[in-house]
Formats: structure tokens, sequence, C-alpha cells
């Protein structure tokens, strides 16, 4: 057993069984590296872990007859059933904080919403895109050469099976048991 210190996330996914993520020497989280990229804890475990990072938007949460939904954005999502009835269960407000990363993210006719491209950056195989939001920011991992335009509006839609949702007071994760 040994402790190595580093402050690359991305070392630390590589090499740990374990990581703990600190942050101004509270202990955020500890667990495989693949819980903490899959089920982060808190909002900043959600942000320091992954490259690029997750990107995050304030969302209304609602429970209608059919289901649980999240609004706002000019979205109108539906969760899957098992997200809304954990977040419940986990006291959820009525104002969530919505996580995604950019490589859950895709172009569709059928987008979740539509948004404007506000920066291209290439990065070799695919292209980090990052859209403008009613004022937030929500970046893409595209299949390079991406072939929209800065100022142009497109479809996005979000993979819901992916989504993370977060209390906006105490910025822990509502979808996790306990």
């Amino acid at each position: 057993t040994s402790v190595y210190v580093t402050h690359d996330q991305v070392e630390a996914m590589t090499m740990a069984d374990r990581v703990a993520v600190m942050n101004e020497g509270v202990l955020q989280a500890y667990a495989p590296p693949e819980q903490l990229y899959d089920h982060p804890e808190t909002m900043f475990v959600a942000a320091f872990i992954g490259s690029p990072p997750m990107s995050f938007l304030t969302m209304a949460f609602e429970e209608r007859d059919d289901g649980f939904y999240l609004r706002g954005k000019g979205m109108n999502i539906r969760l899957p059933d098992e997200k809304g009835r954990l977040a419940k269960r986990n006291n959820a407000p009525r104002e969530v904080v919505m996580g995604i990363r950019p490589e859950d993210i895709t172009f569709g006719a059928e987008g979740d919403v539509r948004a404007e491209i506000y920066v291209i950056e290439p990065l070799g195989r695919e292209d980090l895109v990052t859209f403008r939001l009613d004022g937030e920011d929500v970046r893409m991992l595209a299949p390079a050469p991406f072939d929209g335009k800065l100022g142009e509006t497109m479809n996005l839609r979000l993979n819901r099976e992916k989504i993370h949702l977060f209390d906006p007071r105490t910025e822990k994760s509502l979808l996790i048991e306990g």
C-alpha cells in the first residue's frame, strides 16, 4: 500500500485503485476512479474529475403525473424514473443543478434545446464545442472536423441516463442513496 499525492486528476485516475479528492483540506470523496467519474458525490468532484469538465445548469425539478422533469434554459427534460424517484427521496429542492459531461451531449433533429455556438476548440480527433445557453456555457465533444460556425444555433440532445443532479445549497449529489 502506498499513498501518492498529485494535483493532476488524470494521473490520479490512471494510477490509483482508489482516489481521495480533497478541497481546501476537506475530503470530498474516496472511491475507485470509475465511481468518482460516473457517480460524483459533490459538484466539486464532478467538476474536478474529467477533462473537459462537466457543465452545470440551474433547472427546476418538477414531479408531474407522468414522471419527473427538469425545466429551464429552454428545456423540458423527462428524467428516467429511477433518477427522479431517487432525487425525490433525497429531498430535491424545487431548483436543482443539473450536471452533464461533454461526451453525453449529441446533435439531433429532435434535440432537447437549441443553443448558440460560442467557441470551437480543435483537440485532434475531437473538437470541444462550447455553446452559450441562456448566459451559461455548455461543452460538448464533437467528432472532428466540426462543421458548425460561431454564432450558429444547433439542436442539442442530452443523454438522460448520464444526467447528474445536485442540491444547489449543499452541492451534494441528489442521485446517491443515503
